[in-house]
């Protein structure tokens, strides 16, 4: 049991290691952009020294001694000894990659912890080689940077241009601002914290003011810069634990603990403590904390709030309030001790006030940790599928209710049962709701990677490239994040290769040097959309009719008929390529079919847009969800099979005895409130059965879809509800690449029902 134990927290270390990663890996993109940006570093610098101790504590010497050697570099440039570039960002991009292949051969063998000789050699050529000379600075030092500055602008350098001294000048003013904040801190030392030794602290009249003392002088410490000693260290956490357990019924007053807990963890550690957010930090949590204490001693403002509760309570009058606070005793106390208060009303009087300071604090906390718990997907995947199967036992439900009205149960019977499905059906969309959320991940998980791609990819063509991305806050189904990343990483390859031209061709072409690439998510109720537009070569039309030509993909009469967007979209053909020759990247002619295969799956789609000379733009629409997708939906038979119709694809439904639907010629289709809707038998459709003699006006009926300008000659209409979406499994994976069928269902008298699919349908028509 505790080798399962030890493997859990294993796992737990490689999971939050591998997100740890995932985050840098983006943050050491914006440090290249920003090189000076302290809160950058230190992003990138606290997750690789939480990796250091605790691959330590796991025994993973690899990891420990690898991350120990990228942290010194990391720290070397928190201290401005070491100047960030191109070659710096390059290094510690690869020391991931490095960290990353490490990860993953411990999870396939635990004991794998010896570093590779290419990871030694990493270690010694790129990383040892920042380590600088060792200076030892004075105030001459100032003196000495104003004149070397006055020099340079003697001799023609522009001080505000050069990168160096640029980069100087910032840190010098960062230095600058750290010093005006440790003026500050000095100044508010004296009361930087709510603590004070003249006072005393107390909880339901029990002492705490041992206990508040050792976090007073522990943060204390944090304050003049310094680590906290071993012996200061092992009270504090001792009386930080009986603090938490006091307030164990509290969650809220647990939360506030454990802010300060969270931090306590780097009251050791001297890089930190030197740091000055970090020590504020620290000061408000523990600010927080010792004010849920109820204070006694001092100038009575406690006591005065607690009056002001009394009386608002109306317990004691105004009068005998004032008479109160004229002794010397705590007001509480002394109202009891007259005889004016009763101790019960006290105590309710103080628990009134505890609450309120609580809420207070809680209230003015600009952040809440939220607590999370690791789930397997599988056991999550199970859940999910249960719950679509609920959705099934309560559609039986409602096929039991009829049967019982057509054996004339009692009436009230059957109005408890409908009210009963009501609410089963009420908490069932709660339900699906709630566990959706829990699969559901922003895409800032998967556009954080995007950054480090274009960047590798740019430099490896020659080319510069300004990438932005938006809408990485856009949440989807976790399936539906790794189904997308591969046709997004294809495409902005492509446009990184084929699209954006060299910096030379731009500029001869009157273009800035660096083409500009962006990556666009946003969602409605049902889909997510993606939009990557470049502003580079586009592509031309007539280059694409040339290449199907050439290629034997279709014959001049057939390219004859189509415009310049459905030329554009040929890319997305087996095999169809224009590159003229091969490389890293592209040019094989194998990529954007598959993009589109794999968006079929999805049951996505995709659109390219593009103007010679101005760029491209690739639209992606996919679906939200592929799992427990629940639809509203009219269902209809045809034959003797039933199909389901999404409500959002329906107009309207129709008898022709109404004598509202003209018939066109040849019954091809209708003509229905000024439009006209291409005519689809779908028993003819999907079993290739004889078509309906249209003028028989009492045998069907004509589902309208103006969405799709199609009207379906459908038997009859069997209901409206809501349906699971369920995709075609082992029982009916022969049903998958039917045209115009997208999925199933199940009634709750086990009929099997069709799911149509109109785009595909009349796409194959």
């Amino acid at each position: 049991m505790e080798y399962e134990q030890d493997l859990k927290a294993l796992q737990g270390f490689i999971d939050e290691t591998n997100e740890s990663l995932e985050d840098i890996e983006a943050a050491f993109i914006q440090l290249e952009t920003d090189p000076s940006d302290l809160d950058i570093i230190n992003k990138i610098f606290r997750p690789v020294h939480s990796m250091k101790g605790n691959s330590g504590f796991f025994g993973l010497t690899n990891i420990n001694k690898f991350s120990h050697r990228m942290e010194d570099l990391l720290d070397l440039i928190r201290n401005s000894k070491v100047t960030v570039d191109k070659d710096v960002i390059d290094a510690l991009l690869i020391g991931v990659e490095y960290l990353q292949k490490m990860l993953d051969r411990v999870m396939d063998d635990p004991h794998d912890v010896v570093l590779r000789p290419e990871e030694e050699e990493f270690l010694e050529q790129r990383i040892e080689k920042y380590k600088p000379e060792e200076f030892s600075g004075s105030e001459k030092s100032v003196i000495d940077l104003e004149n070397l500055l006055g020099e340079a602008e003697k001799k023609g350098v522009n001080i505000y241009e050069n990168q160096l001294i640029h980069n100087v000048l910032n840190q010098v003013e960062k230095f600058n601002q750290d010093i005006r904040r440790l003026l500050k801190s000095q100044e508010e030392s004296e009361t930087f914290t709510a603590y004070s030794s003249e006072h005393s602290y107390f909880l339901n009249s029990t002492d705490y003011t041992e206990h508040v003392r050792n976090l007073g002088e522990a943060v204390s410490i944090i304050s003049e810069r310094r680590a906290v000693p071993g012996d200061k260290l092992i009270n504090y956490v001792k009386s930080l634990k009986i603090i938490r357990d006091a307030f164990k019924d509290n969650m809220e007053a647990q939360a506030v603990v454990d802010e300060l807990a969270d931090l306590s963890g780097f009251f050791d550690d001297e890089l930190l403590t030197a740091n000055d957010e970090f020590v504020m930090n620290c000061r408000k949590a523990a600010n927080d904390v010792i004010s849920l204490f109820e204070v006694r001693g001092g100038e009575g403002e406690e006591d005065l709030k607690l009056g002001s509760i009394l009386v608002e309570q109306k317990m004691v009058s105004s009068d005998e309030l004032s008479e109160a606070l004229g002794k010397q005793n705590r007001l509480g106390e002394i109202l009891v001790k007259d005889n004016v208060l009763k101790q019960e009303d006290l105590e309710k009087a103080l628990s009134i006030q505890a609450g309120r300071v609580l809420e207070k604090h809680v209230i003015e906390q600009k952040e809440k940790k939220t607590k999370t718990i690791r789930i397997d997907q599988s056991r999550l995947d199970s859940f999910v599928s249960t719950v679509g199967e609920l959705y099934i036992n309560v559609d039986s439900f409602g096929f039991l209710k009829k049967q019982l009205e057509e054996t004339q149960v009692d009436p009230a019977i059957v109005a408890r049962l409908t009210s009963t499905i009501t609410s089963l059906d009420d908490k069932l969309v709660r339900l699906q709701e709630d566990v959706m959320s829990v699969r559901r991940v922003p895409l800032d998980q998967l556009f954080r990677r995007f950054p480090k791609v274009i960047r590798q990819l740019a430099g490896s063509l020659g080319k510069k490239i300004n990438f932005k991305i938006a809408g990485e806050k856009t949440v989807v189904d976790k399936d539906l994040l790794e189904a997308v990343e591969n046709p997004l990483v294809h495409i902005l390859r492509n446009s990184v290769d084929h699209g954006i031209e060299s910096p030379e061709e731009r500029a001869a072409k009157g273009k800035p040097e660096q083409g500009a690439l962006e990556l666009t998510a946003s969602a409605d109720e049902y889909n997510v959309f993606f939009t990557i537009k470049d502003n580079g070569n586009g592509i031309d039309p007539q280059t694409m009719k040339k290449t199907a030509i050439k290629k034997g993909f279709m014959s001049e009469e057939e390219l004859e008929s189509l415009n310049d967007r459905e030329l554009v979209n040929l890319i997305f053909k087996p095999g169809f390529s224009t590159a003229e020759k091969i490389s890293d990247v592209s040019g094989r002619g194998v990529g954007m079919d598959v993009v589109m295969s794999t968006l079929e799956r999805t049951n996505g789609t995709i659109d390219v847009d593009s103007v010679v000379g101005k760029g491209t733009t690739v639209q992606m629409k996919i679906p939200l969800t592929r799992t427990l997708v629940t639809k509203d939906a009219l269902i209809f038979r045809s034959d003797e099979q039933l199909f389901a119709v999404p409500s959002e694809d329906v107009t309207t439904t129709v008898y022709p005895e109404d004598n509202i639907v003209n018939l066109m010629h040849d019954e091809g289709g209708i003509s229905y409130n000024g439009s006209i809707f291409r005519l689809v038998d779908v028993n003819n459709y999907y079993f290739g059965m004889a078509k309906k003699e249209i003028k028989d006006n009492s045998c069907f009926v004509i589902i309208i879809c103006e969405k799709h300008k199609v009207a379906l000659i459908v038997d009859q209409i069997f209901s409206h509800q809501q349906i699971v979406v369920k995709a075609f499994g082992n029982d009916f994976i022969y049903l998958e690449h039917v045209p115009g069928v997208s999925g199933y269902t199940i009634l709750g008298n086990e009929d099997i029902v069709l799911i149509t699919d109109l785009e595909k349908m009349v796409e194959e028509m």
